[in-house]
């Protein structure tokens, strides 16, 4: 295992992109992005369109039908448009990184961090290459006890690592014990807000909680980094208790951001009877 493609978590930056630099990443990795009303959005869905930056805050003129075929979207709204909203992002959001510590987090959270911490060598990874040796194992491990995204290919997932790091885009923060990759947890930001990705975590590890350790360290980073200001690590999954009990115990709680929604009416009776928890996730309500 090479050092060079590694440096100690104290170390790591995540420099926070514009929303023109996301679009142009997110274009090489095969999304379909459109500009509309000074607004990169992203074809999430067929048919279906959000802002690329999910949180970006619109003004009401800019949240309308980014292309004239589609479904339906969904924006954010400004403080002073909010008042326009007919729905909401239900996320869980840190919106105070900079007082950000183990105060944030509760009792149990914050005495698994203490007592697991120097089990692991917590470093930032600057390339791909542990994670094409080891990667697919910790992936492997962690989606067979989660079942929390589909299962991938071994061949699929090196495909997904071709555009995986972004020189000072993307960060990659990793837990390693006796030169093993133990688990890592991506995300990147844009315009001050900082994004939650991947976290996977080998069963082993779960054991010691790496997962809030590492959760931990990536927003350390995040406040280090200086002009990020709120992290978000995806929205509210109801259906899934365990996943909302682990991220409101590490100091996320569950945000409601005024948005603009607008959803054929055939799509949304169907959507709303046939996956109501996409639905609430869509609208902010049931």
């Amino acid at each position: 295992m090479s050092f060079q493609q590694m440096r100690d978590v104290s170390e790591a930056v995540l420099t926070s992109m514009t929303e023109e630099e996301f679009a142009n990443w997110r274009c090489k990795e095969g999304a379909k992005v459109v500009f509309h009303r000074g607004c990169y959005w992203e074809e999430r869905r067929f048919g279906f369109y959000q802002p690329i930056h999910l949180l970006a805050r619109l003004q009401i003129q800019q949240a309308t039908r980014p292309m004239q075929l589609c479904w339906g979207f969904q924006a954010s709204l400004c403080e002073n448009d909010a008042v326009s909203a007919n729905g909401s992002i239900p996320i869980h959001l840190l919106s105070n990184v900079k007082d950000y510590d183990l105060y944030s987090v509760n009792k149990n959270s914050r005495q698994n961090i203490r007592k697991n911490r120097h089990l692991f060598n917590i470093v930032e990874l600057t390339d791909t290459q542990l994670l094409q040796e080891q990667g697919y194992d910790v992936f492997l491990s962690a989606m067979t006890r989660t079942r929390s995204k589909p299962l991938l290919s071994k061949e699929k997932y090196m495909v997904n690592l071709l555009n995986y790091v972004v020189p000072k885009r993307r960060l990659i923060i990793a837990g390693i014990s006796d030169k093993k990759l133990c688990g890592y947890v991506t995300g990147y930001a844009i315009n001050g807000t900082a994004y939650g990705e991947d976290l996977y975590i080998s069963t082993e590890a779960s054991k010691n909680n790496m997962s809030r350790i590492l959760v931990f360290e990536f927003v350390q980073v995040c406040r280090r980094s200086g002009g990020i200001y709120e992290f978000a690590i995806g929205q509210h999954w109801r259906e899934k208790p365990g996943i909302v009990e682990f991220k409101e115990g590490m100091g996320f709680p569950i945000a409601y951001i005024p948005t603009k929604v607008q959803i054929n009416p055939v799509a949304e009776q169907f959507i709303r009877w046939k996956y109501p928890h996409k639905y609430y996730r869509l609208t902010g309500h049931d």
